[in-house]
Order: C-alpha cells, then sequence, then structure tokens
C-alpha cells in the first residue's frame, strides 16, 4: 500500500524504476533479501519528496519576497516623486516670497546708481569750473597791476605822456572796453565761485543721501538673500531620483562646448527621457496597468510642454532688466564676432540678478569663458542663458518665480574692470530678441 502511495505521488523519474517490482511477489526465500534494500529505497524516496517539497517553499518564499521588494520600490519611487513635488512646490513658493522684496531692491540699486552717476556729473561739473576759473584767473593776472595803477593814480596814469586829443580820446575808449571786460572777467569769476559752493553743498546732500541708500539697500540686499538661500536649501533636500535626472541635465550641459551645444544637449536628454516614459506608457497598457499608464503619459506630455509658461510680455514686481544698469550692447548689434545674439549690461558693483521668467533652472555654475552662467528652462522650449553673475543663488532641478533673485554681480570699484551680465533667450536652437520680455 505505502509502495503504490509513494508511486503515485512522486515524480514519474523516481515511480518508473519501482514498477519492474510489483508485478510478481518474491518467494519467501528472497523475502529477507530484499527487505533490506526496499526500506532504503523508500527512505531515499522519502527524502527525495522532502527535497523537492523544501526547494518548492523555498522557491514560492522567494517570489513572494521579490514580489514584496518590487513593491516597496514602486512605493519608494512614487514617495520619492511626491517628495520631488512637494519640494519644488516649498521651492517655488519661497522663490515667489522674494519677488516684490527683491523688485524694491532693484529699484534701490538702481536709483544708487543713478545717484552715482549724478555724483560722478557733479566732480566732473566741478572740474570743469576750477579749470576755466583757473584759465580766467590767469588771463586776469597781468592787467592787475594796471588796473592797480589806475585806480590809486588816474590822473598820472592817463596824463603821464602828453598825446594829442584825439589819440587821448582813443586811449580812454580803450581803457573803457578793457575796464569792461575786466568787469565781465570778474563777474564769471564770482559765479564760478558761486556755483563752485552750489555745488559743494550739492555734493554734501547727495552723498548724504547715497549713505541712506547705501544702508537701505544691504538691509534689502540681506532680507533677499536670507530668503534666497532658504529656496536654494528646500532645493538641495529633493529626493535621490530627481537629483539623478537634474545630474543628467548637468553633466550634458558641463560636456558641451559652446552654449548652442549646451542646449542641444540638454534637449536631447529631455528626448530620451520622454522616450522612455512613452515605452513605460505603452508596456503598462499591455499588461492592462491603466491607471499607470495613463500617470506615466501625463509625465511625458508635462515633460514636453517644458516646467514653465513660456515668456511672455508681462513681468511682476515692474518691468525692466534682469539688473540694473545701463546696456552697453544691444541684441543684433554689431560686435567684433558678428551681430549680438544677446543683451549685454553694465551693472552697479554687487546688483542683485533676477530671473527673467518662470521655470526650472537646468544648469548653475561656471561654464567655459562666460564664468558663472545659468540656463533657465522657461518652459515651450524657451530658455534664458545669463552669463557673468558673480555669486550663484540657485541649484540645478530648482523651480523658480519670474523676478525671483537668482544670484549677485561680482563686486568692482572704478579702478576695475566693470563686470557685465549677459542675457541670451533661445528657443530650441535658434536665438531671439530678449529685449520685448525684459
Amino acid at each position: 500500500m505505502w509502495l503504490a502511495i509513494a508511486q503515485a505521488t512522486m515524480p514519474a523519474s523516481i515511480a518508473a524504476p519501482l514498477a519492474s517490482h510489483t508485478p510478481h511477489t518474491p518467494s519467501r526465500s528472497h523475502a529477507g533479501a530484499s527487505a533490506a534494500p526496499q526500506g532504503h529505497e523508500t527512505q531515499t524516496i522519502r527524502r527525495q519528496i522532502e527535497n523537492a517539497r523544501a526547494e518548492r517553499a523555498a522557491l514560492l518564499a522567494r517570489e513572494k519576497q521579490q514580489g514584496a521588494e518590487m513593491q516597496a520600490r514602486v512605493k519608494a519611487q512614487h514617495d520619492a516623486e511626491a517628495q520631488a513635488q512637494r519640494d519644488a512646490a516649498r521651492a517655488t513658493e519661497l522663490s515667489a516670497a522674494t519677488v516684490d522684496a527683491t523688485a524694491r531692491l532693484q529699484r534701490t540699486e538702481q536709483d544708487t546708481a543713478d545717484l552715482d552717476s549724478r555724483i560722478a556729473a557733479l566732480h566732473t561739473e566741478q572740474d570743469t569750473l576750477r579749470h576755466a576759473l583757473a584759465q580766467e584767473v590767469a588771463a586776469m593776472t597781468p592787467l592787475l597791476p594796471v588796473v592797480e595803477r589806475l585806480s590809486l593814480y588816474p590822473a598820472d596814469t592817463l596824463l603821464a605822456v602828453p598825446l594829442p586829443a584825439d589819440r587821448a580820446v582813443t586811449g580812454l575808449l580803450v581803457m573803457r572796453g578793457l575796464m569792461t571786460r575786466i568787469a565781465q572777467q570778474a563777474q564769471q569769476i564770482h559765479d564760478r565761485r558761486t556755483r563752485l559752493t552750489q555745488l559743494d553743498t550739492e555734493l554734501a546732500q547727495q552723498k548724504g543721501r547715497m549713505a541712506q541708500l547705501l544702508a537701505q539697500q544691504e538691509s534689502q540686499r540681506d532680507s533677499v538673500n536670507r530668503s534666497a538661500h532658504a529656496a536654494l536649501e528646500a532645493q538641495k533636500q529633493s529626493n535621490a531620483a530627481v537629483r539623478s535626472a537634474t545630474q543628467q541635465v548637468e553633466d550634458a550641459a558641463r560636456r558641451a562646448s559652446s552654449v548652442q551645444d549646451a542646449i542641444s544637449r540638454i534637449e536631447e536628454v529631455e528626448r530620451t527621457a520622454q522616450a522612455n516614459l512613452e515605452r513605460a506608457a505603452q508596456e503598462a497598457e499591455r499588461a492592462h496597468r491603466t491607471q499607470e499608464a495613463e500617470a506615466t503619459r501625463a509625465r511625458a506630455r508635462a515633460l514636453a510642454a517644458g516646467p514653465g509658461p513660456g515668456v511672455n510680455t508681462t513681468r511682476p514686481g515692474g518691468a525692466g532688466a534682469p539688473v540694473p544698469g545701463n546696456i552697453v550692447t544691444g541684441w543684433g548689434q554689431s560686435t567684433e564676432s558678428g551681430p549680438a545674439s544677446g543683451v549685454t549690461y553694465a551693472p552697479p558693483s554687487r546688483a542683485t540678478v533676477r530671473a527673467p521668467c518662470s521655470g526650472r533652472v537646468d544648469f548653475a555654475g561656471p561654464f567655459r569663458s562666460y564664468g558663472q552662467m545659468m540656463i533657465l528652462n522657461c518652459g515651450q522650449h524657451y530658455r534664458f542663458v545669463l552669463a557673468g553673475i558673480g555669486d550663484m543663488a540657485v541649484a540645478p532641478g530648482q523651480q523658480i518665480v519670474k523676478g525671483a533673485p537668482v544670484g549677485q554681480m561680482p563686486a568692482w570699484s572704478g579702478t576695475q574692470a566693470r563686470p557685465t551680465l549677459f542675457v541670451q533667450l533661445r528657443r530650441g536652437g535658434s536665438t531671439v530678441n530678449p529685449a520685448p520680455y525684459l
């Protein structure tokens, strides 16, 4: 009975050899001889059955563990994506909170720059007046002894040498004209000295106003910098998955040989990511995971549209350039390397740089001969390039709002070369005139 049950439950490869023992009953003379082998075979079969069952149980346990690990990885990925969205939202909120304060700071910086220009103009006027005054005094110096003699001894001076009446009258007329000219020069000297006194007073007032503006500017700058660094720290807390994706974009830009090459490489990374999402959505559809497929396609559409609204002509916090100061090279202006592909500004020392659009920072750091450069993805395939920044206040992957601070220009004094900010707008591989959007 046991042998029949064992044959029914064991694998065919084991049961087949045993079938040869069942057709006949061994004789009594051989019963004792065959009992021991049959008992040994039964124990072997039992061990084989137990091993097979143990292997099957272990396999089921591994499959269950792998399924649990897969679910844990999927959950971790979803948690990472959710955390990334919260981090991005937090960074965006902090960035938006700095817009008004940064606009006020930029107005103060512009007022400071204008006042500095006014003070420089006053100094120039002072120097011009002092030079003209010195020339006029030098021209009058030889006449002063004659004027003094005329004032002290008018009769002796005019009658020292007897002259005919007509020549005496002519001499008197000449003296009259000379005295008129001397009086005019004396009046001009007096006026210039009065103007110099006024300039000294005005300069003292303007320097007092400048001191107030600089104190206000530093206070506003400290406040803006604290807010900007808070947004930067929020971005740095992003999850590892997002950092990995951001790192791919940043690495692609760093390997580029030019700005155009950097933009092309970044867009290639985005196209690859979009294609991977589309394949993942198709695989989810084939596996009948409809909800996952829809979510993946939504991410692909968002990636295709970009992280921002594009560019427009409206600017929160007031219209104006990303930095205060003057334009030294306009869009399309002739340069040594051909028509300018962007706008170059000459800002004041340590001027705050503002974001020209809302979007995501694709790149932030040193780049070739451009110095500190950032690439801001505005969405709809528009990107702003800002080069020449001194201290960067944003990180790759960070979401920022239009008008928010992104960095500061380098400090400089009148004895140094003035730093400039280069601003370029690109749509795909083409440059666009940025002026209407600044």
